[in-house]
């Protein structure tokens, strides 16, 4: 999940573009009906030879694009709000296809940093603000209502509804200006749009005809509430281990368990096959900052915590934990942030969780988060739950709209992600596997691929996915279901390393001879073939 920005605007675009009149300044919206929906305004621009910025891993910048910019505003009718939905068209070399794309954090869009490169690559496309229920990794106050009740409204077009209007606008405004529909409709999103994604393939499954999914922030009021236990942890224990402690487990559990997947690598790619006790480390002493600190029972209770997952009081399990090895902190603008100031370190929640606990469950945006007990904790989990499920999980296993449609969906997610923790992911495929007809039923639509090592919609050191929507676009047009996707990374030597990461449940086994940075040293298998 990039940092989500505000869709892209004319102002945005005027200093490195020149525009000029032409059949998109007259696109209008005669004949544009979206159930539900009021069509307040269509503006239209041409832009040319532009420059956008954009971010990893999508190199950059991207310039001499040319392109129609459509902006739509929707209302709802007793919702008071206000939608923008903004299409990008290529005024050459339109490649006949439309390419949606998603959200992250609580923006519904993440602006031309998406755009662009779908352009780049001659797709329209098209993003929606949502309402703008919040910006980024932080809810706005809107979000509640002058009497401090949840904006249900607004809410519903952040959870479901604003994407499906922004499909028929985006339709309706691709065959106003080209004359024709597109051939392939295509959705593109991580973590909110890997959300938003899920949430067309099971209530829009005529949309799309593809769909790349990739760390979807499903399971929402859980994911919302579970985000905040390392901080919740660290707050009742009443010990903040700095980065340099948290790194010794991650370490030590890398140098224990590294090797069970056949290489030694630095990446812990069997997972389950890992059996590492923190308390291990307990009474070595380590160097921080040019100082001894030596690991106590409670750092290390601390770190299994936060590896467990959140539980109730007693014990009982409430939602998954992050993957051994897998750091938790500083790694996201989006995640935890530890830091240590002259021999003094300070926690700062996750302004996601943070932010889903302050308005949305206390309704006070001054709640001061740091007290949350254990018992609170749990609390606060089942109320989520209980006000948020119906509108927002965006996991129902019932896929059979989509499969029926014909359409193919694609999930990535990396076993390395610190904030969205991908058992939840996985959970949820074993659910659609229960109502589906098991796994050979589902991958003939439904594919899932859980690359190591890699953290939340890229980075870490594991194989980061390189061209899975052109997987996609093989499926859908030419029927070629991908039984691997291709992957890359470079490792701490500088050297690049090749992967194919398997479909789940399959893992990628290395055959003990070939070079191990070759993806033709690996085959997929049910199991490593490993003892751990």
């Amino acid at each position: 999940m990039v940092k989500p920005l505000q869709l892209a605007t004319a102002s945005s675009l005027l200093a490195t573009s020149a525009i000029a009149a032409d059949p998109c300044s007259s696109i209008h919206g005669h004949g544009l009906q979206v159930p539900g929906a009021e069509v307040i305004s269509v503006t239209g621009f041409t832009v040319t030879n532009a420059t956008v910025l954009t971010l990893p891993p999508v190199p950059g910048p991207i310039s001499g694009l040319n392109f129609c910019n459509v902006s739509v505003i929707l209302t709802h009718p007793g919702a008071n709000d206000s939608v923008a939905v903004e299409v990008w068209l290529p005024t050459q070399d339109w490649n006949g296809r439309y390419q949606a794309t998603g959200g992250g954090g609580y923006s519904s869009g993440e602006g031309e940093f998406a755009l662009a490169p779908a352009v780049a690559a001659g797709y329209a496309t098209s993003q929606t603000d949502g309402g703008n229920i919040g910006s980024g990794f932080v809810l706005n106050p809107q979000t509640l209502t002058p009497d401090g009740q949840i904006n249900w409204p607004l809410f519903t077009d952040y959870a479901y509804r604003s994407i499906h209007d922004m499909t028929i606008v985006s339709k309706f405004i691709i065959k106003a200006y080209y004359g024709k529909a597109q051939k392939y409709s295509y959705w593109n999103g991580c973590s909110t749009g890997g959300r938003q994604g899920w949430v067309q393939a099971q209530m829009y499954p005529d949309d799309y005809d593809g769909i790349l999914a990739a760390a979807p922030a499903a399971n929402t009021p859980s994911l919302g509430t579970a985000i905040q236990w390392p901080y919740v942890v660290m707050m009742q224990e009443k010990y903040i281990p700095s980065q340099c402690e948290f790194m010794a487990f991650i370490n030590a559990s890398i140098a224990q368990c590294d090797g069970l997947d056949g290489v030694e690598d630095g990446i812990i790619s069997n997972v389950q096959g890992c059996a590492f006790d923190p308390y291990c480390l307990v009474g070595e002493r380590i160097t921080c900052d040019g100082k001894q600190v030596t690991i106590t029972s409670i750092t290390a209770r601390i770190y299994q915590k936060i590896l467990d997952g959140p539980t109730t009081p007693s014990g009982v399990k409430l939602w998954y934990g992050q993957n051994v090895g897998t750091g938790f902190n500083g790694l996201y603008p989006g995640d935890i942030e530890v830091v240590t100031t002259n021999g003094t370190t300070t926690a700062t929640p996750s302004p996601l969780s943070d932010n889903f606990i302050r308005y949305l469950l206390k309704r006070d945006p001054a709640y001061d988060t740091s007290q949350i007990t254990y018992s609170e904790f749990a609390q606060l989990f089942a109320q989520a739950n209980f006000e948020f499920d119906w509108i927002i999980s965006s996991n129902n296993p019932d896929l059979s709209g989509f499969r029926k449609s014909g359409g193919k969906m694609i999930t990535w997610h990396g076993l390395g992600d610190n904030i969205i923790f991908p058992h939840g992911t996985i959970n949820y495929r074993q659910r659609v596997e229960a109502v589906m007809g098991g796994t050979t039923a589902v991958d003939e639509f439904f594919r899932l691929y859980l690359p190591p090592g890699v953290n939340h919609c890229g980075g870490g050191y594991g194989p980061y996915p390189t061209d899975p929507l052109d997987a996609l676009v093989a499926w859908v047009e030419h029927g070629k279901a991908p039984e691997t996707l291709a992957g890359q990374y470079v490792d701490v030597n500088g050297e690049v390393v090749n992967h194919s990461i398997c479909r789940y449940p399959l893992v990628s086994k290395y055959d003990g001879k070939g070079n191990p940075n070759s993806a033709s040293s690996y085959t997929c298998a049910t199991s490593f073939g490993l003892k751990s």
